[in-house]
C-alpha cells in the first residue's frame, strides 16, 4: 500500500482475521475462486469477469458499532468498575477505571465497519446523561469532560458454511470454505483472544498435527519481568515512576530495550525519556521501538503502540508532529512522506470526539 510494490507469498494454509472486515477478505477470496486463480496481471487478461449474480457470497460478519467516553480518571476508584444491565433504554452499560482514566461505554447500533471511529454526538450525549445516575449528587459529568470519544465495532458472527438460520454468536466463529480451504475466525472478545488463537491453530495443523502449546509458553516479554521492575527502571534510566509503571506493564522484560532507545531529557528530572504528550508516561523510544516492530505509520503508534489517541484527542494532536520526527529518522522518511503522514495523521485524529462538540 504505502510503496504499490506487488509480490507473491506462498503458503500452505491461509488464514483471515480481519474482525469486522472479515468479509471483505472474503468476498475477494470468493471472486477469485469463481475466476479460477489468481489475479495477477496475465490471468486477468484471460479470464472472464465474473457477473454480479457469480460473486454472490453469504456474509459471515454483521458490525455492531459502540461509541466510548474516555473522562478524567477521578470519576471511577482505580480498583473497582460499574456495570448496569439496565439502563434508560434497556441498553447496558459499564463505568470502568482504565490507563488512569475513566472509560464508559457503550451503545450498540448495527452498522458496517469503518476505518475512522467516528462517534454520533447524540450517542456521546447520551452516556453521559447515564453517567450522571452513578455519582454523588453534587457532581456533574460536562460534556468538557470528555477527554476522547470514539466507536468500535463489535464482529457478530455467523458461520457461512452451516445451514440457513443458525445464530448469530458473541463468541468466536472459525469456518473452513470447502471450495478454497481458506479459513476465517471472526468474533470474540479481548478476553478471550489467547483461546481464539489456540483454537485456530489447532484447526489450520488439523486432527493428526501437533497441539498448540500455548498456555505453556511465556508471553512477549514475560522473560526478564519481576514485580519489581518498574523500580530498577527508575534507578537505573532516570525516569518518572508514570513512565516506568507504564513501560513495565505494556512491554515487560523489553522494557530494558526500550529504555535504552531513549533521549536524555537535558533537566535534572527525570534525567531520560522525552515524553511524547505533557500528563502522559509516553516517551520518544517507545516510537523508535515501534518502528522497529514494523509500525509504518504516526496513527498506528497514536492509537495502537500507545493508546494516546483514544485517551486524550488534544494530546494525541500535540503529539503528531514530535512522533513524525522520529518516525521520519528512523524510517528515512522524505519531507514529502513526512508531510503526508502528518495529514493523515491529524485527519485520523480529528475523527475522535474531543471536548467540544463537532458541528
Amino acid at each position: 500500500r504505502q510503496t504499490g510494490d506487488k509480490f507473491d507469498i506462498h503458503a500452505n494454509k491461509i488464514v483471515f482475521a480481519g474482525g469486522p472486515f472479515t468479509d471483505m477478505l472474503r468476498q475477494m477470496e470468493h471472486k477469485q475462486a469463481k475466476k479460477g486463480g489468481s489475479d495477477d496481471s496475465d490471468s486477468a487478461t484471460t479470464t472472464t469477469k465474473p457477473s454480479a449474480s457469480e460473486v454472490t457470497m453469504t456474509p459471515a460478519v454483521r458490525g455492531a458499532a459502540g461509541t466510548h467516553l474516555v473522562l478524567p480518571g477521578y470519576y471511577c476508584p482505580n480498583n473497582m468498575g460499574l456495570l448496569d444491565y439496565n439502563t434508560s433504554d434497556g441498553r447496558f452499560l459499564f463505568f470502568l477505571p482504565w490507563e488512569k482514566h475513566t472509560l464508559v461505554g457503550t451503545t450498540d447500533t448495527k452498522s458496517d465497519a469503518k476505518t475512522l471511529p467516528a462517534p454520533p454526538e447524540d450517542e456521546v450525549q447520551w452516556l453521559l446523561n447515564e453517567c450522571g445516575k452513578y455519582l454523588s449528587d453534587d457532581l456533574m459529568v460536562r460534556r468538557s469532560d470528555v477527554l476522547s470519544a470514539w466507536v468500535g465495532w463489535r464482529p457478530l458472527a455467523v458461520d457461512p458454511h452451516l445451514p440457513p438460520g443458525a445464530p448469530v454468536s458473541r463468541d468466536h466463529v472459525i469456518s473452513e470454505n470447502p471450495q478454497t480451504g481458506i479459513i476465517f475466525i471472526a468474533g470474540g472478545k479481548w478476553t478471550t483472544w489467547r483461546e481464539m488463537a489456540e483454537e485456530v491453530i489447532d484447526r489450520v495443523v488439523g486432527t493428526n498435527g501437533p497441539k498448540s502449546k500455548t498456555l505453556d509458553l511465556t508471553l512477549f516479554g514475560g522473560e526478564g519481568y519481576s514485580r519489581s521492575l518498574d523500580i530498577q527502571l527508575i534507578q537505573k534510566h532516570g525516569m518518572t515512576q508514570d513512565t516506568a509503571e507504564h513501560l513495565a506493564k505494556t512491554y515487560g522484560g523489553n522494557a530494558w530495550e526500550v529504555c535504552e532507545l531513549s533521549q536524555p531529557t537535558k533537566m535534572t528530572w527525570p534525567r531520560f525519556g522525552v515524553p511524547l504528550a505533557r500528563g502522559y508516561p509516553y516517551i520518544d523510544a517507545e516510537v523508535v521501538y515501534a518502528c522497529r516492530e514494523y509500525a509504518c505509520t504516526i496513527e498506528d503508534v497514536l492509537s495502537r503502540r500507545t493508546r494516546l489517541a483514544f485517551l486524550n484527542k488534544e494530546a494525541a494532536l500535540s503529539a503528531v508532529e514530535r512522533v513524525a520526527d522520529i518516525m521520519a529518522v528512523e524510517l528515512g522518511w522524505s519531507e514529502d512522506v513526512k508531510a503526508e503522514q502528518i495529514i493523515v495523521a491529524r485527519k485520523y485524529v480529528e475523527s475522535y470526539a474531543g471536548r467540544i462538540p463537532k458541528k
